[in-house]
């Protein structure tokens, strides 16, 4: 009895250090984001393609509308059905760069994966989107275009690319919904209004320690929760 007793307070212990380990590996990861104390600009902003756009939806269905109702905070959505990462950095300058951006959400690469452009290319430029954001002080959440019909080496491509920028990476966006009938639409590679809602709230969710610890500017106080 006695031997039982020491071994469930082993576990209870052990399952304590565990969760201590873990909050401080996340704590830490958030610490390290570029611009994460910056405090300038003053819009949130989604670069993207069709999945940022809402194609087949009304605009209030796509992901960065769901987002900004969630979270309260207005979203600029600068999705452009079709493009690729290339067509993303051509219009970097106008759409993010010019709109005194605090955090950008980079949803790009999946057109790059279906038109099969080379690897080296897609990384290329986003690897120049990214670090022409954070050369304007704002911070970079990437969305790893992963999952579902992207697949291939994309996965270790946004890993690489997070930990090399220092921006904040919300991996596998599309698991479990461009696999799955009830949250796609029939040509297989588009969320429906239910997959777009899951993947709101998805980005939602993972944003939350990322905004626990961020510097919001002074034009966007009003909307920190």
């Amino acid at each position: 009895m006695k031997n039982l007793k020491n071994r469930r307070w082993i576990w209870f212990f052990s399952l304590i250090f565990c969760s201590l380990v873990a909050f401080t590996s996340c704590s830490s990861h958030v610490d390290a984001i570029a611009n994460l104390k910056a405090g300038t600009g003053s819009q949130f902003i989604v670069l993207g393609d069709s999945i940022a756009e809402g194609y087949g939806l009304a605009q209030t269905e796509a992901f960065p509308s769901i987002l900004s109702r969630q979270l309260g905070v207005p979203i600029l959505n600068k999705g452009v059905s079709g493009d690729t990462t290339a067509m993303g950095l051509a219009r970097l300058q106008k759409d993010v760069l010019d709109q005194e951006p605090w955090l950008v959400i980079v949803e790009l690469g999946g057109n790059d994966f279906l038109r099969r452009i080379p690897i080296a290319e897609t990384e290329q430029n986003l690897r120049q989107i990214i670090t022409s954001i954070q050369n304007k002080q704002a911070i970079v959440v990437l969305l790893g275009i992963n999952g579902g019909p992207f697949r291939g080496n994309y996965y270790e491509l946004y890993q690489r690319l997070a930990k090399d920028t220092k921006s904040y990476l919300i991996p596998e966006i599309f698991k479990g919904i461009l696999d799955d009938t009830r949250y796609r639409q029939d040509d297989v590679i588009h969320p429906n209004a239910a997959g777009q809602k899951l993947l709101a709230e998805r980005i939602y969710k993972e944003l939350q320690p990322l905004l626990a610890k961020a510097t919001w500017p002074p034009a966007l106080l009003k909307y920190k929760k």
